[in-house]
């Protein structure tokens, strides 16, 4: 059985299911010398040690692999209780879901175009850096401006890009990703347009430091040595100085970059700044940061879904996120984000399509698979808001599927097959 354990429970002995930390260094878990990914059993207190030594707060064993921890919250017990806390922050009103000026259909092509020359433009500063010239601030002002407009005129249309992601392009399209949730982020909680550009260009310039860490670690296949995993760390440092010699950089664009693996509980880096002495815009950054990379596949994690990546940072924003924070993350994105695959009630399957502004547990979404009987059927769009006050229990959102055990690409009911791809 899968449990749910503090790490000053753990005990030589036990089996670890899950070390339950990509908080930790999402973007270079790859190498992560500690070898704190997958499952393995605790032979010594001296493992046992260097985990609590690494930040780690609880983690995941397997009862029936090693030693148990009787009274201990199963895995199904930790979600459902997680799912039921993400629920009650629906009860707060919708003032972090802005207007759309027009609607998806309409925007969609402009977004499109807007994120591709904002990856252009990404893929172009970093290769400068690696060429050791400076950043040219305007070209990538541009494309943050022209995301924003795209932005103020339908929010869901760019995000919604959000879902195609190519491995061999993680480091641009990330890059371009963070920019984008930043600007939304801001713009929910109803920030001025020269705030949000600046946010913007914070998250799209926040990894150029990687750009300076050797080659020959930052492409190593493999575990880096504890050694080379503190140069890789670097690259937040490199970057506060890349930007720091950047003409027309502002304060708020530095301590994105300077600041996005802070952890709340002193736990990040470089600084191991704590609670408030990490900058407010490097505290959003540090939450979008993780967002997207824990949706991403990457060689070493498959991606969550969004809702359930959500639901994990739920339960890590008790350490290393400001929870009131994170709170108006999930209020700007959902707590259904677009492209989560949900169930109904009635059996149905259904990509979430848009958020409601009256109810984040009522998204706008298009039903696809009859789960009852495993068969496809025709996209039926389907505002579940409609449903609420008619007795109509059978439209309720009961939880979340992952898509490839259903064979389902969300992005491909949102958008144009030939985008998605």
């Amino acid at each position: 059985m899968i449990k749910k354990i503090a790490v000053e429970q753990l005990q030589a002995g036990m089996f670890v299911h899950d070390f339950n930390h990509d908080w930790k260094d999402p973007c270079c878990q790859e190498h992560d010398p500690n070898g704190f990914r997958g499952s393995r059993l605790i032979h010594s207190d001296e493992d046992v040690q260097h985990i609590i030594k690494h930040g780690i707060n609880t983690l995941y064993i397997d009862s029936s692999r090693g030693k148990d921890v009787e009274d201990a919250q199963t895995a199904q017990e930790v979600m459902a209780a997680l799912e039921a806390q993400m629920h009650a922050l629906a009860d707060d009103d919708g003032e972090f879901s802005p207007l759309k000026v027009i609607s998806f259909e309409e925007e969609i092509k402009q977004a499109f175009a807007a994120k591709a020359r904002a990856r252009q433009i990404v893929g172009n500063v970093l290769e400068d850096c690696r060429m050791g010239k400076q950043v040219v601030l305007a070209p990538v002002r541009d494309a943050v401006e022209q995301m924003a407009e795209s932005l103020f005129r339908n929010p869901d249309a760019i995000l919604s890009l959000s879902l195609i992601k190519k491995k061999d392009e993680y480091t641009f399209m990330h890059s371009v990703n963070v920019g984008v949730f930043l600007m939304s982020f801001c713009r929910a909680m109803e920030m001025d347009a020269d705030k949000i550009i600046s946010i913007g260009i914070g998250g799209m310039l926040h990894d150029v430091g990687k750009m300076r860490t050797p080659d020959a670690i930052l492409n190593k296949k493999g575990k880096l040595t504890p050694e080379e995993f503190e140069v890789i760390k670097q690259h937040v440092i490199h970057s506060k100085k890349i930007l720091e010699d950047t003409s027309g950089i502002d304060d708020i664009s530095l301590k994105v970059a300077a600041q996005h693996h802070e952890r709340f509980d002193g736990s990040g880096y470089p600084l191991g700044l704590k609670g408030d002495g990490i900058d407010f815009y490097g505290q959003m950054g540090a939450i979008v940061d993780v967002y997207d990379a824990i949706t991403t596949d990457r060689c070493y994690h498959k991606a969550n879904s969004p809702h359930f990546a959500l639901k994990r940072m739920l339960d890590w924003s008790k350490h290393h996120f400001s929870q009131e924070l994170y709170q108006k993350f999930v209020h700007c994105i959902g707590i259904y984000p677009i492209g989560t695959l949900v169930r109904l009630k009635n059996g149905l399957l259904a990509v979430v399509i848009r958020p409601n502004k009256e109810s984040l547990l009522h998204p706008v979404v298009r039903g696809i698979i009859n789960s009852k009987t495993k068969k496809k059927i025709p996209p039926t769009e389907l505002d579940l808001m409609s449903y609420k006050d008619k007795h109509q229990g059978g439209f309720t959102i009961v939880g979340s599927e992952p898509a490839e055990k259903w064979g389902v690409n969300p992005a491909r009911f949102l958008i144009k097959p030939q985008l998605a791809n």
